[in-house]
């Protein structure tokens, strides 16, 4: 069990001044490199498992069905490239972290494809010029693995210009038959992002897992898709600690874990960026503007408490110390009270050779580890929930009358003919909040869903239809994250230059409203912002009425 002993003041200072120190250091050689950002962005490289569904959702949308010629100006994939020149994209797949490209001539069928494997790495980019928007197609660069350039003609069969470009870099780019694919999605995991996940099959699989929830969540053979920055938010949001063993997790346990995968995922998808915090369930988290809840945070944004950082697997793995959020409960086996087999296992080896040397090896693979500690954030290179989540979670009672007004609408509108009248037809603008919802479950219950009640726990589901285009464009996506302070953020759906266009003309905040300070001698004595708050939270005019 980990403990945290109170140091002793000493050593406290010490390690103060060390840690105040070292970050200065940091920040002047920042500052000195790169003057313009060092003291106002954050680094975000790591391609997640959203931004490659981004990618996908925007090919299907603009560019499959078109014919390309294809090059490698890099010469890394001269094979590929010329395996699939002149032929047309006809599908896009995404499934975890890896995206597939499936390239025809048009009168061959999908078995004949030539499938293009891409997995972006660390920094990856595959970015499109739409020429006919006057996108200024760049010159490649060293790291350009793959550029397509539409093929089109007129009706005499001369060439025309070339609406679509499309620029590829990526740390894996390979090419081969559909079993590629087959092959490849067969080694992946469970995507909660795909349609045709399975969380029973998963939970089957984590159930027999020695391995512990944080090392199963990183673990793309069990959850193909998240990342570091996910691990840690979707453990604390689902009240998980990360070393909980996978075959100790109960269902309702593996449930949070896999319902909050889907919901965070979903939500990086439509916006573009990594945003955990629930500005339902935590408003006065979300109301402060943070972004996550522990993820390279020395306290928590919810509780306040201590954030642990330790090693895992070579990853920095976090979780909230305060005791409520993530709390270091020892999960009941699910074999009512007998004996595990792995205790069964270690009752057995007592005394057996093997198993004493498997115990020093155990000992010196713990002395190896690093201890957890309280996290000293650094500058990160990695890094509103939805109405449907509510009502899954915490039933109608959780929405306001609005939203239960939007759901029923967009029920009524996707299965008109299969309900009857007496459910079809919304409640009065003007009626009680518990009229609207006893009206949105008898809606429920007529489509064939059941009415959740507050408090009941949600079971484990899975997206039934594909994606649709997200919400929130590449090019705001870069806007809002440039905005608080993510440089570049890594879209990756766009080039450098794409994304510094954007934020280029990003426009500035609109200046506050100021008011005269009081008078002296019948003149202003200066200019102060309206309802400037001090540092004991009280506005310019509580301090003036001495509040």
């Amino acid at each position: 069990m980990i403990r945290h002993h109170p140091p002793f003041p000493f050593i406290t200072i010490i390690r103060s001044f060390a840690t105040a120190a070292l970050a200065s250091i940091a920040l002047i050689v920042s500052v000195l490199l790169h003057p313009a950002s060092a003291l106002t962005t954050t680094t975000i490289k790591m391609v997640e498992g959203h931004s490659v569904h981004r990618i996908a959702s925007r090919f299907r949308s603009n560019l499959v069905g078109r014919k390309f010629a294809a090059s490698s100006p890099n010469g890394r994939f001269a094979d590929g490239a010329a395996a699939i020149d002149g032929r047309v994209l006809s599908r896009m797949e995404a499934v975890g972290k890896n995206l597939f490209a499936f390239f025809r001539d048009d009168d061959e069928g999908e078995e004949e494809a030539v499938v293009v494997h891409v997995h972006f790495g660390m920094s990856g980019v595959w970015a499109v010029y739409d020429k006919s928007s006057a996108d200024e197609v760049p010159e490649v660069k060293p790291t350009t693995r793959l550029r397509l350039e539409e093929i089109t003609s007129n009706e005499s069969g001369s060439r025309n210009a070339a609406e679509y470009v499309t620029h590829l870099s990526a740390m894996t780019v390979a090419h081969g038959t559909p079993d590629l694919y087959s092959s490849k999605k067969a080694t992946l995991g469970q995507d909660p992002l795909r349609y045709d996940a399975d969380p029973e099959l998963l939970y089957s699989k984590i159930s027999k897992s020695k391995k512990s929830i944080g090392k199963i969540l990183m673990d793309q053979s069990y959850f193909a898709g998240p990342g570091n920055i996910y691990r840690a938010e979707i453990l604390f949001l689902a009240g998980v600690y990360p070393t909980a063993p996978g075959m100790n997790l109960d269902r309702p346990s593996f449930d949070r874990v896999w319902n909050v995968s889907v919901s965070l995922l979903r939500r990086g998808y439509d916006t573009g960026s990594i945003l955990t915090v629930d500005p339902i369930l935590d408003p006065h988290v979300a109301r402060r503007g943070e972004r996550r809840y522990i993820y390279n945070r020395s306290a928590c944004a919810r509780c306040g408490g201590e954030v642990s950082s330790w090693d895992m697997a070579g990853r920095t793995c976090y979780a909230c110390e305060g005791g409520g959020c993530q709390p270091k409960i020892k999960v009941e086996s699910r074999d009512n009270g007998n004996d595990s087999e792995v205790a069964k296992k270690e009752k057995a080896g007592k005394g057996d050779g093997r198993a004493v040397a498997r115990g020093k090896e155990t000992k010196k693979a713990k002395a190896k580890q690093r201890h957890p500690q309280q996290h000293v954030p650094f500058i990160s290179h990695c890094a509103p929930i939805n109405i449907r989540r509510r009502l899954d979670q915490g039933g109608a009672e959780r929405l306001t009358i609005v939203e239960i007004r939007s759901v029923m609408e967009q029920i009524i509108a996707e299965g008109e003919d299969d309900l009857t009248d007496n459910v079809t037809s919304l409640p009065p603008k003007s009626a009680r909040k518990a009229v609207h919802i006893e009206a949105l479950n008898n809606l429920l219950r007529e489509r064939g869903e059941p009415a959740r009640k507050r408090g009941e726990k949600a079971v484990a589901t899975a997206i039934s239809v594909p994606l649709p285009p997200p919400v929130v464009s590449a090019e705001e996506a870069a806007r809002e994250k440039g905005t608080n302070g993510e440089n570049r953020a890594h879209v990756v759906e766009l080039s450098r230059e794409q994304t510094a266009s954007v934020l280029s003309v990003t426009p500035s905040p609109a200046p506050m409203k100021r008011i005269p300070r009081k008078r002296k001698n019948g003149r202003s004595v200066g200019v102060q912002p309206k309802n400037e708050m001090d540092g004991n939270g009280r506005s310019s005019r509580q301090k003036r009425l001495k509040l």
